[in-house]
């Protein structure tokens, strides 16, 4: 009676003084199921209604327990309420913090009319990950996980098993600290070590506290709950038991009290050895297990028992394989005694339903001794993204805006439905009348004349002039038709030109509306390039320019909508159904006929000569005869400097080289074309007419000898002098015109 007295003390005290050093950003307890809160230690569990905005279910169903249906030994709160799911449901918690987080759910089957919970089968996922699959709960049970959230939302799945039910009595959601499961682990029955864990989900097994009663979640500051080891003990008549709590001590850098708590460390089961120096045997805890997968395990040590740093050397064992052999604790802990340590080892595939850890004595040890604090079991998600069976994660519709109209439930209500239909068919019928006209589309204009109009009111905006009439203005009235008036719940897409909106045309035609950011860097003469160009392509591997509107100072493009989404929204991301390989094949040769249109068909007119049909063919003939200001705009002609033209054409002949390889690099052609521009914008020294002696039209025959030039002048030698190596206090500008200075002496 003591000895359990004065642990009880101790665990008053301790949870009285104890505060918790880590602070979750996440946080999310929830009591499913329950009309009011409920605190267990220094956490709150919030009403079930609280988080009903996170859960998306078919149908509510919240269950209040009979009180008498639950056991004495069952006295949780949390056990008396439930949500049941008769449909597939989730949970989607918003995450603040990226990294680790806890699961928790707790399952009690309590009696409860209409649904058979003792019964119930079902699956639970993570995100994609299996967490349960076809689970039946048939006592109170609380289900660990730790899983990796890089970023967005952590979602929870039930999904009921066919003809059954799922339900869950409360959930927890938590962040985990940074650090407490390390990347790497020790594999013990192969060189090496397991790497990767930072990113895998993990499933507590066991969780043992050595020597000492249960400890709950109030006393631990993660929030966890540590078993007593007895039940767990092979042989309990080998072992005894020691306690020293208020002895433990945290090392620097090393275990803290997040690795666990000091009612875990300041207690052990040794060897119950006696006196007797000759005492040789193994203490061991066997741990059921699922065949099938691999297992961290994590042992923590605390030397309480030694009175000395060299008292005690031991053996500690994973089933057959040595993992410490003589284990001397205060080697590892710069001669201190009652420090926390911990080890990670990982098992290979276990083929056995349970692992077994073991604790000897040493050959080189004075007196036979060994012991253990604590012990955490944790399986390791498979290749197949489960911890559990193989599961289907169902699928979802995709969320729709929840519409209600509360109507008198007598004769009333046929008659409101009439009066509706009436008011609705004579609004549309004069909405159509009112845009009957403006919903002309208008031609732009051919060959640079004037636009040809329907004498429509609303056109009245600037004209773009483009060498086709495959593109039409559309009246601003009708975009805002199509849109619903810019419905910010149509938008499907935003950029830095503005926002993407879903639409339909008067005729039934979907679109995808593109309307300009005033605050955009994007402005007229880019919205004009656009429309000039896409208005010419016309090939179904690429997304067609139905019209634009100009109207009002607006910039908006008006395209043919793509009914199945992007490709990325089908690769991960979304519900949309995951593509095949041969789609996935289709996709990418319909993407490389596009791209193949685009470089051979924004190149070809056929309405030219046959030697000037592909621009780049014709261009590049009087590139390589030196002779390409024959072809240059005949409004550019004396405003070129050959320079700078003749730069131009290299940089645009590499650019059309034939193999990849000897293209240049964008970089490269960036750097080209700036240097193209300084040598039009040089002002060379000495030159007597800076502005016109070298424009084109004035070909010097020198232009050939351009690259012959002396690399001992001045100007080169200060600009070397500055450093190759260190340029970046250097502008582009002054390093072009360092060199157009070299060029022009």
């Amino acid at each position: 009676m003591g000895f359990g007295f004065s642990i009880w003390v101790l665990l008053l005290l301790n949870l009285a003084c104890c505060s918790r050093g880590f602070t979750p950003v996440d946080q999310y307890y929830v009591n499913c199921g329950s009309s009011s809160d409920f605190v267990v230690g220094n956490i709150t569990f919030v009403a079930d209604k609280s988080a009903a905005k996170y859960l998306s279910t078919p149908q509510e169903i919240l269950a209040d327990s009979n009180l008498n249906s639950i056991t004495r030994a069952v006295d949780s709160p949390l056990f008396r309420t439930a949500r049941i799911f008769n449909g597939p449901s989730r949970y989607t918690f918003p995450i603040g913090q990226g990294g680790r987080h806890w699961i928790r759910l707790h399952f009690f089957p309590f009696d409860y009319p209409n649904y058979d919970m003792k019964s119930a089968s079902f699956s639970v996922f993570s995100q994609k990950t299996t967490l349960l699959s076809d689970f039946t709960p048939k006592a109170a049970i609380v289900r660990e996980y730790s899983v990796n959230v890089e970023k967005g939302d952590l979602v929870i799945t039930f999904s009921p098993s066919t003809n059954s039910i799922a339900f869950v009595n409360a959930i927890e959601v938590v962040s985990v600290p940074n650090g407490l499961i390390a990347d790497s682990a020790q594999l013990y029955s192969s060189t090496g070590q397991f790497t990767g864990l930072t990113a895998q989900s993990l499933q507590t097994v066991a969780r043992l506290n050595m020597g000492g009663p249960f400890v709950s979640l109030v006393n631990d500051t993660l929030g966890r709950n540590w078993e007593s080891d007895s039940p767990y003990l092979k042989d309990p008549n080998l072992a005894t038991t020691k306690s020293n709590i208020p002895a433990v001590q945290y090392p620097s850098g090393g275990a803290t009290s997040d690795s666990a708590p000091q009612t875990v460390y300041g207690t052990c089961t040794k060897m119950d050895s006696g006196s007797d120096p000759r005492s040789n045997f193994n203490i061991t805890w066997d741990i059921p297990v699922d065949p099938g997968f691999q297992y961290l395990v994590r042992l923590h040590f605390c030397d309480i028992v030694s009175t000395s740093t060299t008292d005690l050397v031991f053996n500690v064992y994973i089933d057959t394989y040595v993992v410490y052999r003589d284990l001397e604790l205060a080697l590892k802990l710069n001669g201190k005694l009652a420090t926390a340590f911990f080890a990670d080892f990982v098992t290979p595939v276990l083929t056995e339903p349970n692992v077994s850890v073991s604790i000897g004595p040493s050959a080189s040890s004075s007196y036979p001794d060994a012991f253990l604090n604590g012990l955490e079991v944790m399986k390791i998600r498979n290749a197949k993204d489960t911890l559990a069976g193989a599961s289907v994660l169902p699928s979802f519709p995709k969320s729709k805006k929840k519409l209600g109209i509360i109507v008198g439930v007598s004769v009333g209500v046929p008659v409101a439905l009439i009066l509706v239909g009436i008011l609705f068919f004579m609004h549309r019928r004069r909405k159509q009348e009112r845009l009957k006209f403006s919903k002309t589309w208008v031609p732009i204009s051919v060959n640079g004349g004037a636009s040809h109009t329907m004498g429509s009111k609303y056109s009245t905006g600037t004209t773009v002039s483009v060498g086709s009439n495959m593109s039409y203005r559309i009246p601003f009235v009708a975009v805002q038709d199509a849109t619903n008036n810019f419905d910010e719940s149509w938008v499907i897409g935003v950029g830095g030109f503005g926002k993407v909106y879903k639409g339909e045309l008067h005729d039934g035609t979907k679109v995808a509306v593109k309307r300009g950011n005033p605050r955009s860097q994007q402005g007229l003469a880019e919205f004009r390039t656009e429309i000039e160009m896409l208005s010419q392509f016309r090939h179904r591997h690429l997304v067609s320019l139905i019209g634009y509107c100009d109207e009002k100072n607006e910039m908006i493009l008006v395209y043919e909508y793509m009914e199945n989404g992007t490709v990325k929204s089908h690769l991960y991301g979304s519900d949309n159904p995951s593509l095949g390989w041969k789609e996935r094949l289709e996709i990418c040769i319909g993407a490389a006929r596009g791209l193949h249109y685009l470089h051979t068909g924004p190149v070809i007119d056929p309405s030219l000569s046959r030697e000037m049909v592909n621009l780049a063919e014709w261009a590049m003939k009087w590139q390589q005869k030196g002779q390409l200001d024959h072809i240059i705009d005949r409004h550019l002609v004396g405003k070129i400097k050959p320079d700078s033209l003749r730069k131009f054409g290299e940089t645009a002949e590499k650019c059309l080289a034939d193999y990849g390889v000897d293209r240049p690099s964008m970089g490269d052609v960036l750097w080209n074309l700036e240097y193209a521009l300084q040598l039009q914008e040089a002002v060379v020294q000495n030159d007597p007419d800076e502005n016109s002696t070298n424009a084109i039209g004035h070909l010097s025959p020198q232009v050939g000898e351009f690259n012959h030039v002396d690399t001992t002048t001045t100007s080169v030698a200060q600009f070397e002098t500055s450093g190759v190596d260190d340029l970046s206090g250097v502008s582009m500008s002054r390093v072009f015109s360092q060199l157009v200075k070299s060029e022009g002496r």
